[in-house]
C-alpha cells in the first residue's frame, strides 16, 4: 500500500511542470474592458477599468460607465398625433463593485461573483429624478485564449445578475396636458434582471 501512495505522489509530482503551468495562469494585472448590456427592458454599452488582483488573485475593484437606452413612452411628444410609441431615451450609468473569484481548476479560466453601488444619470424628460442610486450584482465566468506555453492577455466574459434604481419613467417633467393611457404608467428604469458579455485586456 506504501509503494501505491508513492507511486502516485511521484506520478502527480511528475506531472507539474512549474515553467508551462506558471505561464498558464490568468492574467492578474490592470485591466480595461467593454461590453453590451441589457437591464431589464434596457440595452446598453458598458465600459471598465479593473485593478490588478488582491488577496492572493481572489478580489478586485472595478469601475464602470457608460450609455444606456430606455424603451421610453414619457420623452415623447405630448400630442397624441405626434407620438412614436417605442421611442428610446438615452441615459448615463456608472458603477462600482468588488469581485471575488475561482479558478477553473488548472485552467486559466475564472467563475467570479461582483456586488456594488450604481447610479443612473437621466434625462429630465425621462424621469423627474435625474440621479438615481441603486445596487448591481453578478455572477459570471472568464474566458482566456491561449497555446501551450502561455495565457494571452485578453479574454472574454459573459455575466447573469440583477440590479435596482430608485428611479422611474415617469410624466412629472412634462408638458402640457397629460393624456390618461395605460402608457403613462410609471415603470421602473434599470431595475430587474441583467445580462452582459464583452471583452477584457489586460495591460499586465
Amino acid at each position: 500500500m506504501g509503494h501505491v501512495i508513492f507511486l502516485s505522489a511521484a506520478l502527480l509530482a511528475s506531472a507539474f511542470d512549474p515553467q508551462i503551468d506558471q505561464a498558464l495562469e490568468p492574467p492578474k494585472g490592470v485591466s480595461l474592458g467593454v461590453g453590451v448590456q441589457r437591464l431589464q427592458d434596457e440595452f446598453g454599452l458598458a465600459f471598465e477599468a479593473r485593478s490588478p488582483r488582491l488577496l492572493n488573485d481572489r478580489l478586485v475593484i472595478s469601475l464602470a460607465g457608460g450609455l444606456g437606452w430606455y424603451p421610453d413612452l414619457r420623452s415623447l411628444p405630448e400630442q397624441a398625433e405626434q407620438q412614436r410609441y417605442g421611442a428610446w431615451s438615452l441615459y448615463g450609468h456608472l458603477r462600482l463593485r468588488a469581485e471575488t473569484s475561482l479558478r477553473l481548476a488548472q485552467s486559466p479560466h475564472r467563475l467570479y461573483a461582483a456586488l456594488g453601488p450604481s447610479l443612473l444619470f437621466l434625462n429630465e424628460r425621462l424621469s423627474s429624478t435625474t440621479v438615481s442610486i441603486g445596487v448591481h450584482g453578478a455572477i459570471g465566468i472568464e474566458l482566456f485564449a491561449g497555446d501551450r506555453f502561455k495565457t494571452y492577455p485578453f479574454g472574454v466574459f459573459a455575466e447573469i445578475g440583477a440590479t435596482a434604481h430608485t428611479a422611474s419613467a415617469d410624466i412629472a417633467q412634462r408638458i402640457g396636458p397629460i393624456t390618461t393611457a395605460d402608457t403613462t404608467v410609471d415603470r421602473p428604469i434599470g431595475t430587474g434582471l441583467t445580462l452582459a458579455a464583452g471583452v477584457r485586456y489586460y495591460l499586465f
